[in-house]
């Protein structure tokens, strides 16, 4: 349990609040610790836990999902723990004081947000967007943010002299830092729709646009939703008819597709902006990017995205597309009809901001959401539970929610993990199920750091919450990155370990037991599989089984899981067209080069990394050459879904179920080998260096858009010379992935996002067509 009297302390050690913040970012000067939501009123009352918030939501009508993404700043009341450098764990002090953050919110997004129990809202995940399979999405994005709350943090990290990294980069260590791979530019931001099959460019999921916060007059925003209405509703009205006509449409192409109006106001927002003394001047930017025909980057305080999220509805597999046919925007231009060659796939995807250099305190801030998109999967469960059915179920957001990227592993008082879970803005929230009911949990960890393992579920023992006997719930997992399971791997999912990386998401249809009590669903908190043995186990949050009991369909797991997509048939070996290899590395601070996190030796410098033809499958190796600390590196690659074939974990353990005892997978010396399922790896061949006894790809894979790449391993022994000699031997895994429909220019990166704003990110570049051109 939180320890009550902690929670009711308020600022009268002066040195404890000072190092408080030092650790966890600059506060207001009147910052001062306030009562925790649920902290006792009177002497010596327990904290309660706090209900389990709904987050609002804006919805899709006739076919398109309409609606006004804010994005403002606020101070809200946030949790720390005390020390910051703790590990997670039910006995964690928890402090709570108000921060300025970085917020979204859903303009008329309903059900209203639940009222504040004190002078500071405490925070809450943007809304949930939710949309159908073929609708079009129609959101118009504000940034209201008023940037002289934080400080220097968008202009000086954008100066065109200085360091360019701004007041957030307090990584202790952080020799080796360069604009623009650094923490800077935090109130500049947009939108990526993570899951979402759709164009990169334009209007689309394009994560290389910077929409700056509105100018303000007299303290107030002047771009404003009124102010850009007329127009975004005549480009919206014109999206809808270009899309109309294709469903591989890629529209806005060219500058000049977006309204006059609108295209008047940046010039003039962007030049005004360009007058301030010392500021890294924009306009220029975007005419050089007009005079070569691409798609301008800036722009401020108002964006409108349009895309279809596309529905497959031709045979599997489709029409082969003619090998020279182009399509997508640019200077080419031109649109050749061809068939859709995937399709969305339905199910809970999520959202948040992805401006290099600010990703980690934005996420952290709180600016991420759930994209529920509902189709054939959705139709299926309800069809079983009743009307509507799904539209009633959580939506479960995890997230570390703070000020500071914080990074240290280890000395110095500092911890890797981050803050504590919260679940939509909460921490250990408590949700309600009557006795054997099943619901639907649609969870995303949207956290910018951490891994969740769950542990299961349990009621209190003497230990406390997460140890005491298991509670009698059953799970049967039904999706996983927001595709769903086919029928085998859904029966064969009764209640399995989950692991949920940054950035993953999990469906679960969730059972409780028939005996009343609060139980809690316990997870640890890890960036590497190394983690389990030392981390605690935690309360994520609490399930208050309580009622009437549940009967009929309300108490039953759908037997058959819904139908499976044919689009996303497992991809084959006939499929593969090309390979490519990826490395990711970690050095550490105070190591040569110091703390840089790389792809390929190199960090993010706009450079394309991966050229892929359109519609075309490749199978990549992605490599983790980290070997100073276990870091499972989070995989993430944005608009297409990938299937894992391979994976060479050189740290994996095995427990053998006589003894109990755990052993090394990999050994180097065939004297090592005690278990006969243990593999020997010859050091001085890095050939043997795989997966021993892989025997192809299997069936049935599952389709994901994040996973760990496992950590490196370090060996002593000998060189072919008989001279002792350290090994680094590299984990990795295989993924295949369909590269169709879509042209353009996207980015993978490392989904600890601290490592991406630092470095650990390339663009993707889908061609529609080889170069025509040689050289002789």
């Amino acid at each position: 349990m939180w320890l009550a009297d902690a929670l009711r302390l308020r600022g009268s050690s002066a040195v404890l609040v000072g190092l408080a913040f030092a650790l966890l970012g600059t506060a207001p000067a009147s910052a001062q610790w306030i009562p925790c939501l649920g902290d006792a009123t009177t002497p010596n009352q327990p904290w309660t836990p706090p209900d389990l918030p709904t987050i609002p939501e804006l919805i899709s009508k006739d076919g398109k999902l309409r609606g006004t993404v804010l994005l403002a700043d606020e101070q809200q009341r946030l949790a720390f723990k005390i020390p910051p450098g703790a590990a997670p764990s039910d006995s964690n002090t928890i402090r709570c004081a108000p921060q300025y953050v970085r917020v979204w919110k859903g303009v008329g997004a309903t059900p209203a947000l639940p009222a504040s129990t004190g002078p500071y809202p405490d925070p809450m995940p943007g809304p949930t967007l939710r949309a159908r399979v073929g609708d079009l999405v129609q959101l118009t994005f504000l940034n209201q943010i008023n940037p002289t709350n934080f400080g220097s943090s968008i202009d000086r990290g954008d100066r065109a002299t200085g360091s360019g990294c701004d007041e957030t980069s307090v990584y202790p260590g952080k020799t080796g830092d360069t604009f623009p791979d650094c923490f800077h530019g935090s109130s500049t931001a947009n939108i990526h729709f993570h899951g979402i099959h759709t164009n990169p460019g334009s209007t689309g999921d394009n994560v290389f646009l910077e929409i700056r916060p509105s100018l303000r007059k007299g303290g107030q925003p002047v771009v404003t939703e009124a102010s850009v209405r007329g127009a975004f509703d005549a480009f919206f009205a014109q999206c809808e008819r270009q899309l109309g006509t294709s469903v591989l449409g890629q529209w806005p192409r060219v500058w000049s597709d977006l309204p006059a109006a609108y295209r008047k106001l940046q010039q003039q927002q962007l030049t005004q902006y360009d007058n301030t003394p010392g500021v890294k001047k924009l306009w220029p930017v975007n005419a050089a990017q007009l005079e070569r025909g691409d798609w301008p980057q800036y722009y401020i305080g108002a964006y409108p995205y349009c895309f279809r999220l596309p529905q497959f509805t031709g045979p599997f597999p489709p029409p082969a597309p003619a090998a020279t046919t182009h399509h997508g925007g640019g200077p080419l231009g031109g649109q050749a009809p061809r068939a859709l060659q995937m399709g969305q796939a339905p199910g809970t995807h999520w959202y948040h901001a992805h401006k290099h250099g600010s990703t980690a305190i934005n996420v952290g801030n709180g600016m991420t959401g759930v994209f529920v998109i509902e189709g054939g999967y959705d139709d299926a469960l309800n069809d079983f539970y009743g009307k509507g059915w799904t539209r009633t179920q959580p939506v479960l957001v995890i997230n570390q929610i703070g000020v500071t990227p914080n990074l240290e592993r280890g000395g110095g008082g500092q911890t890797d993990k981050g803050p504590n879970f919260s679940v939509n803005g909460r921490v250990r929230p408590v949700m309600t199920m009557a006795p054997g009911e099943v619901k639907l949990w649609r969870i995303a960890n949207t956290a910018g750091r951490a891994g969740v393992f769950f542990t299961g579920i349990f009621a209190a023992g003497t230990q406390g919450p997460c140890y005491g006997a298991a509670a009698g719930f059953q799970w049967k997992q039904t999706a996983q990155d927001g595709v769903q399971l086919i029928n085998d791997n859904y029966q064969a999912s009764l209640s399995p370990a989950l692991t949920m990386m940054a950035g993953n998401r999990v469906d679960l249809l969730v059972m409780a037991p028939t005996t009343p009590g609060t139980y809690s669903v316990c997870v640890q908190n890890m960036v590497d599989p190394s983690d389990l043995a030392t981390q605690q186990k935690t309360t994520l949050f609490s399930v208050k089984v309580a009622g009437t009991p549940a009967s009929g369909a309300a108490s039953q797991f759908i037997g058959t899981a819904p139908p499976f997509p044919a689009f996303l048939a497992d991809i084959t070996d006939a499929e593969v067209t090309g390979t490519k290899k990826l490395v990711f590395r970690s050095t550490p601070p105070g190591g040569a080069p110091a703390a840089q996190h790389t792809i390929d030796g190199k960090k993010f410098d706009g450079e394309v990394g991966a050229v892929v033809l359109l519609n075309k499958v490749e199978e990549w190796q992605i490599v983790n050459e980290t070997f100073a600390a276990p870091i499972a590196h989070p995989f993430h690659i944005h608009i297409n879904p990938f299937q894992v074939t391979e994976i060479f974990d050189p740290n994996q353990t095995l427990t053998d179920s006589a003894t109990g005892q755990t052993y090394n997978r990999y050994v180097f010396q065939k004297s090592d080998q005690k278990f006969p399922n243990q593999c020997v790896l010859d050091l001085n061949a890095p050939e043997t260096w795989k997966p021993c006894g892989a025997s192809g790809p299997g069936s049935n894979l599952l389709w994901r858009d994040v996973f760990p790449i496992p950590s490196g391993r370090q060996v002593s022994g000998t060189d072919a010379k008989g001279q002792p000699k350290t090994f680094n031997i590299p984990g990795y895994f295989k993924m295949r992935s369909r590269f169709v429909d879509y042209t353009g220019y996207y980015v993978l990166h490392c989904h600890i996002l601290a490592h991406e704003d630092r470095g650990m990110m390339t663009v993707v570049q889908v061609a529609p067509r080889p170069s025509p051109y040689s050289h002789e």
